[in-house]
């Protein structure tokens, strides 16, 4: 399960409902100068990341894949095949915090039944970030095609890039995936986390559940709940569009059921070749 960041949010719908009226570029200059610099960061990304996934497009052929979403499949990538997600979360209410997510993921034709990945991610709070690269390996243990079950477990490793002490913590989790019909994808997680935050360590059991339905060729909807024992918990939702057989784009809502109840908006896209 990926250690997932919980950042505030920017409402970045205000911006587009702006453009439609001649007034639009004194508004955004009216929005305090943190507000408006997150604006441009999110422009930047969304349309940077669409222009890479676009020609990437060109010579892939996309799936459905995990994306921005916390609970796990029991599937992976095929042999000989990689993926790449990218993603950007920023919180609903507060602009300066945000982060982006780029993971790359390979199942190597010499160890079929395992998937190697390492996401890289940069977390920013209030002009103070981070970044973290979480190298994981996943290993399909069971697949049953006539049951539409999948099971695979999987090892993951957080390492901060930018601090004296690196190691940031591990995750171990075991995802289990029934489909029982065509158009219904059911997952279940449960697993293990290690935290390593400045001396102090924490262990905790962690769990998830989520599903995917296809409501037409171009469209799934995607919902999740997920937590920590004695932790964070949070869901999130929102549909995945498939961009012809090539691209899928997800635009995700989530909310924090703990603490200050933040609340996010995530745009992200998946590609495999």
């Amino acid at each position: 399960m990926h250690k997932k960041h919980s950042p505030d949010r920017h409402d970045g719908f205000a911006k587009y409902r702006a453009r439609h009226y001649r007034g639009a570029r004194h508004t955004l200059l009216l929005l305090p100068p943190a507000k408006r610099r997150a604006l441009q960061r999110n422009l930047i990304f969304i349309g940077t990341t669409l222009g890479l996934i676009l020609l990437i497009a060109l010579f892939s052929k996309a799936q459905a894949a995990g994306g921005s979403y916390v609970v796990d499949d029991g599937g992976i990538n095929d042999p000989g095949e990689c993926s790449v997600d990218a993603w950007y979360t920023a919180n609903r209410h507060q602009g300066n915090i945000h982060n982006q997510t780029l993971n790359p993921a390979c199942t190597f034709s010499a160890l079929p039944a395992v998937e190697w990945s390492a996401a890289l991610s940069r977390a920013s709070n209030a002009g103070d970030a981070e970044t973290q690269i979480s190298p994981q390996v996943k290993a399909q243990v069971w697949s049953q095609e006539a049951l539409g079950l999948q099971i695979a477990v999987s090892a993951t490793s957080h390492l901060a890039l930018d601090r004296q002490h690196a190691f940031d913590g591990a995750d171990f989790n075991v995802p289990l995936t029934w489909q029982p019909v065509q158009a219904l994808r059911l997952s279940l997680n449960g697993g293990w986390t290690h935290a390593y935050n400045g001396g102090e360590q924490n262990h905790r059991l962690t769990w998830g559940a989520g599903f995917e339905y296809q409501l037409a060729d171009a469209l799934t909807l995607i919902g999740e709940r997920y937590g920590q024992e004695g932790g964070d918990q949070a869901w999130q939702a929102g549909p995945r569009f498939h961009v012809g057989k090539l691209v899928d784009v997800d635009v995700v809502v989530g909310q924090s059921l703990t603490g200050d109840h933040n609340q996010w908006l995530t745009t992200g896209a998946t590609v495999r070749f």
